[in-house]
């Protein structure tokens, strides 16, 4: 297991890093355009955060009666799908599809901000930020943005294997394949653990409600 870890470093450091970087950064200006946008678009914010609460209802994750274990099954499961589109679109080597995800992504953060910080302006932004985001972002947007590298990772290789007839694409998509596998899972693991057991009671801490 250690020798596996060491080998998805190395490939992190060679064929990961300057994407995840670039995308991670990406991700957070989505984010911040959205948050502020929507602070002078009320109506379209209402708007949004009905749609985005729809699309929570419809994965039944919003249940009251959920309890953590179910519920950190399916925040994982929600979670693992949509990294998995994200990583499965660097198969159609345009970038834009990932790009396109991660962008949505991002702007719902700055959505539910720009929301909350309207309905509950007695609570700091950092505030929100540090009970509700990153208990269990830290994991979560990571693995994210690291699908999104996977699939630049993938989309570059297609590339390369149309120009060179001796690049083995196998061995590219199997690297993919192990990073997904032994480093993006294990974070939505740990992340589903603590949106579903830690973040909901620093949300109630704060008066907040319940988690993100």
């Amino acid at each position: 297991m250690k020798k596996i870890y060491q080998e998805q470093w190395d490939l992190f450091k060679t064929a990961y890093l300057k994407t995840f970087i670039g995308l991670f950064l990406f991700f957070i200006i989505a984010g911040f355009l959205s948050y502020f946008y929507m602070q002078n678009n009320e109506g379209l914010l209402n708007e949004l955060m009905l749609k985005i609460y729809e699309m929570f209802e419809e994965t039944d994750l919003l249940s009251p009666d959920l309890s953590p274990i179910p519920l950190a099954i399916g925040l994982f499961v929600n979670n693992t799908r949509a990294s998995l589109l994200i990583a499965a679109t660097g198969f159609i080597p345009l970038f834009l599809p990932a790009l396109s995800i991660l962008f949505v992504n991002g702007a719902i953060i700055g959505v539910l901000f720009a929301f909350m910080n309207i309905n509950a302006s007695e609570v700091s932004i950092f505030t929100m930020f540090m009970s509700g985001i990153l208990p269990h972002g830290i994991f979560e947007i990571p693995a994210v943005i690291l699908s999104g590298a996977i699939a630049f990772y993938l989309s570059v290789g297609i590339y390369r294997k149309l120009n060179n007839s001796e690049y083995s694409f196998r061995k590219c998509a199997a690297n993919a394949g192990k990073t997904f596998v032994f480093v993006v899972v294990p974070l939505l693991v740990i992340a589903a653990i603590i949106e579903a057991f830690i973040t909901p009671q620093l949300m109630d801490l704060v008066g907040l409600g319940n988690g993100m």
